[in-house]
């Protein structure tokens, strides 16, 4: 084993002894001394303050060194200061609208937000494109009722139980890393105070670089003399897609983020764009968590450097940390039974949305059990070129049908059910799905020689069809059993259950 740094040794490892804990429980270590901690968020980004407080929420501890110069007095992100208070809160309050009209991808906390200071006044600011990693004050005195208060209130409760350790002066100078064959483990960040000239630095199991530009990765890079490459890293046709004239970006089995992009080019078509957790980690790196700034090409850099994405990146990448910390590591976390998807389930159930729709508002009852479902590509869209779920449309026997099909564990049929069916065609869009679902006799046909594909089933239909495949716990109907159409909410939220017994094992 080897470390990535000369000066490891002699920057010492004596645990903190003196820290001086100022104001809320704000930290100024001592020359040399070294902090140990869960997680470390380094940064000052709006993606460093998601990102923390989704960790507190989430019951951990950590460590956030803001890389600043204050003193903690005026701590709000230059990013969302000239940012307006109003927004299009249709995208996620459930009015639909056109895949090609201006809409915002918003988090339950980020909705929160902005609603709660949309009557109060922006501050002056340096501008987003030049804010740089600095929460320093603007010359005019913050008025009440401000982001900064909005800030600071949300912190105090971590601050004065000590879940939260807030550093808000020093300038990272280095990354420490050990490397044994072709394994990176990232474990220290050296920091440097401005005001006292004193070196310290803070050990943590894992270290999310929210600094603006990537900063502690450029550092690791230089350190480790290497090109560190993204374990994904998202293209443009990935995140904009705009020749196959879709809604949506490509949707990740390991999507953890949405965020809006109004495409490379003037005049290009705003579409939701899916970011995957391997962008977020280093290739053959260990402890490391890039929060601020995906892996991706050059072009689309701006759109993740809005601050409504690095919202949506820091909370993201926030709840993630949480689980890895209850798990041990990234690499625990991501080695467990079908992972992915039921880290995409806790960040659903924070309010977070992984799947783009603009008719299931946040609040709906069904939000969960259609995001999840979607996610799992058993219940999607009708159509690609909008994002319209359409909870209240009726479903037919053959969308059942397919939706059986796509389950994970759908059993296979037998190879002397394939009768044909006088109204499926050879090139019906479920013909493989009905063939499965009636081997599997899940689904019957309507006589010897037909279906019925277009048949709109009841809800009790549907229950009767579905009963059967739920989990021994299930034993009240999940909706109301009468003769009226069965709805696709009512579709997901029966098979909801099912793909839980099934993926959370």
């Amino acid at each position: 084993m080897r470390y990535g740094d000369a000066n490891y040794q002699e920057a010492g490892m004596t645990v903190a002894s003196s820290l001086t804990v100022r104001q809320l429980g704000i930290l100024r270590p001592a020359h040399r001394e070294t902090v140990f901690c869960q997680t470390l968020v380094v940064g000052n980004s709006v993606a460093a303050y998601t990102a923390t407080l989704a960790i507190l929420q989430a019951g951990g501890q950590v460590c956030w060194a803001q890389a600043g110069k204050s003193n903690g007095g005026a701590t709000w992100p230059e990013q969302l200061r000239l940012q307006p208070a109003t927004s299009y809160f249709s995208w996620r309050l459930g009015r639909r609208i056109s895949p090609w009209e201006e809409g915002t991808v918003m988090s339950q906390s980020q909705q929160t937000f902005w609603t709660q200071g949309r009557s109060r006044p922006a501050l002056r600011a340096t501008p987003p494109e030049v804010a740089s990693d600095n929460f320093e004050a603007t010359s005019a005195p913050s008025p009440p009722h401000t982001r900064d208060s909005q800030f600071r209130q949300a912190i105090a409760p971590y601050l004065q139980n000590q879940q939260l350790m807030l550093i808000p002066q020093g300038r990272p100078i280095r990354v420490l890393y050990s490397q044994q064959r072709q394994q990176r483990r990232v474990h220290q960040v050296v920091f440097y105070d401005v005001t006292t000239q004193q070196q310290f630095q803070v050990h943590a199991r894992l270290i999310l670089d929210a600094t603006a530009g990537a900063r502690l990765q450029q550092d690791l890079a230089v350190a480790s003399a290497a090109t560190l490459i993204p374990e994904h890293e998202i293209t443009v046709d990935e995140a904009i897609a705009p020749q196959r004239h879709e809604a949506r970006g490509v949707f990740f089995t390991d999507s953890v983020a949405l965020v809006m992009a109004t495409g490379t080019s003037s005049g290009a078509k705003p579409h939701p764009v899916s970011v995957p957790l391997r962008s977020l980690i280093l290739q053959n790196t260990e402890g490391f968590l890039n929060v601020s700034m995906p892996g991706c090409e050059p072009q689309l850099r701006p759109l993740f450097a809005h601050p409504r994405a690095q919202w949506a990146l820091g909370e993201a990448a926030g709840q993630i940390a949480a689980r890895a910390a209850q798990l041990g590591s990234l690499q625990a976390l991501r080695q467990s039974p079908h992972w992915a998807w039921r880290l995409q389930q806790t960040l659903v159930r924070q309010g977070i949305p992984i799947f783009a729709f603009d008719d299931v508002a946040l609040d709906d009852p069904d939000f969960e059990a259609i995001q999840m479902v979607a996610i799992a590509d058993v219940v999607r869209t009708m159509r690609r070129r909008d994002l319209s779920f359409r909870p209240t449309t009726p479903i037919t026997k053959a969308v059942l049908a397919s939706a059986l099909a796509r389950l994970p564990q759908s059993p296979m049929p037998s190879p002397d059910a394939k009768a044909p069916l006088a109204d499926v065609s050879a090139n019906h869009w479920a013909k493989s799905a009905i063939q499965t679902a009636i081997a599997n006799h899940t689904l019957t046909p309507e006589a010897d020689t037909t279906f019925a594909p277009s048949k709109v089933l009841t809800k009790r239909q549907l229950w009767q069809v579905i009963q059967p495949l739920l989990p021994p716990s299930i034993t009240v109907p999940l909706f109301s059993l009468d003769d009226t159409p069965a709805r696709r909410r009512h579709l997901s939220r029966s098979l909801y259950p099912i793909l839980q017994a099934q993926l959370s094992d």
